[in-house]
């Protein structure tokens, strides 16, 4: 029968020197009392490496709970511990966001670990908010900070978010400073509005303005728990192009005529265009005189400006110019005098091959076709006149 003896060496025997008063202190009194590190591991529940690496002084803080166990299977009091334990280097906060928690933090004079019971969340996240990088909490996080803190959400509002980009409209800086106050996202808001979040965007960064008969700005009253008067206060006038300059823009008398009604009525292109049911294009278009009303649509647009529009500022479609061209209440038309040869030239453009070979015939049919688009350009209805017959003439491109 093999003997047992020597498979043990005596505690404390060959072990690498303690350089730390608190590991020196541990493998003293373990030795002491004669127990091995194994089982002091396995009596606090901590791996026998880390007993060892405490000892060495290469793991030099432990937390209250396992100072307690450490204590407790020592047979010492945890101060004699905690006093030998090295001062741990308080991380300090680098952010704006970081030295308000631990200022107030400290105001109130809670430990990190009590603010983390407040906050409800684990220390080490406790520990986080207050020496991590970033700059900014979550929405979410808003309203129990500032409980754990005992500060007003209006304090911590700026740090919430992502929103870097100041804004330079009173109505948008007003609309961010109360949603980051009730700790609600853009997303949230424009759920709670029906519309998009570029929708909100572009209100808080002064893009949209909100027109006088719009009922957004009320619902944004309502949605943030403010006094919508407050709001239309801060809401900017639109700026307005002057009739003046405006109406030397304008190229028809109807377009003149939609232009300074709708200026008159202090309406924007898309007020009228929502109150005759159409598109904001149409009422752009039909005022910069590029497109011609139909009989519906005048009847709507009319409705909107709340007038009649005079019948003579209408201009006719292109069946009633032909049968009424010669007539003076049309607009003025050009002849232009074509000779045999110039509608020749004409003709051969369809039947050009080799650009090369052709290039007498192209350069006349060029001079030709730049005089018929400078008259079609300064709006002139352009015929063409041989033997006593006249035929409008379309140019389409």
């Amino acid at each position: 029968m093999s003997s047992n003896k020597g498979k043990f060496q005596p505690v404390g025997v060959g072990m690498t020197p303690s350089k730390t008063e608190f590991g020196s202190f541990i493998r003293a009194r373990r030795i002491e009392l004669n127990i091995r590190q194994i089982l002091l591991a396995q009596e606090i529940g901590l791996s026998q490496y880390l007993i060892s690496m405490i000892e060495i002084g290469k793991r030099k803080y432990l937390n209250n709970d396992q100072l307690e166990q450490l204590a407790k299977a020592l047979q010492c009091d945890i101060e004699e511990l905690r006093k030998r334990m090295p001062t741990r280097r308080l991380t300090q906060p680098i952010t704006e966001l970081g030295k308000l928690i631990r200022s107030r933090r400290e105001e109130l004079g809670l430990s990190l670990q009590e603010f983390a019971k407040k906050m409800e969340i684990d220390p080490q996240k406790a520990k986080r908010m207050e020496v991590r990088r970033s700059t900014t909490i979550r929405y979410a996080s808003l309203k129990p900070l500032a409980d754990a803190l005992e500060l007003d959400s209006s304090t911590l509002s700026r740090f919430v978010g992502t929103t870097r980009r100041e804004t330079k409209s009173e109505l948008g800086q007003l609309i961010r400073t109360r949603r980051k106050e009730l700790g609600m996202s853009i997303k949230r808001l424009a759920k709670k509005l029906n519309v998009s979040q570029q929708f909100i965007n572009q209100i808080e960064f002064g893009k949209c303005n909100l027109s006088k008969g719009d009922e957004t700005i009320v619902k944004i009253a309502q949605a943030l728990e403010l006094d919508v008067n407050k709001l239309k206060a801060v809401r900017p006038e639109k700026k307005r192009k002057q009739l003046g300059k405006l109406m030397t823009e304008r190229v028809t008398p109807l377009g003149k005529f939609i232009t300074t009604r709708r200026l008159e009525l202090q309406l924007s292109q898309a007020d009228v265009a929502r109150s005759a049911n159409s598109h904001t294009s149409l009422v752009s278009n039909l005022e910069r005189g590029v497109c011609r009303p139909g009989d519906c649509t005048l009847k709507r647009i009319s409705e909107a400006l709340e007038c009649e529009i005079p019948a003579e500022l209408v201009p006719l479609r292109r069946q009633h110019r032909i049968r009424a061209r010669n007539s003076a209440d049309v607009l003025s038309s050009v002849l232009v005098h074509l000779s045999d040869q110039n509608l020749a030239d004409l003709e051969k453009i369809k039947e050009l091959s080799d650009i090369r070979t052709n290039s007498e015939v192209v350069r006349k049919a060029l001079k030709i076709l730049r005089l018929l688009l400078e008259k079609q350009n300064d709006k002139n209805i352009i015929c063409l006149h041989r033997d006593n017959v006249v035929v409008e003439l379309e140019l389409l491109f």
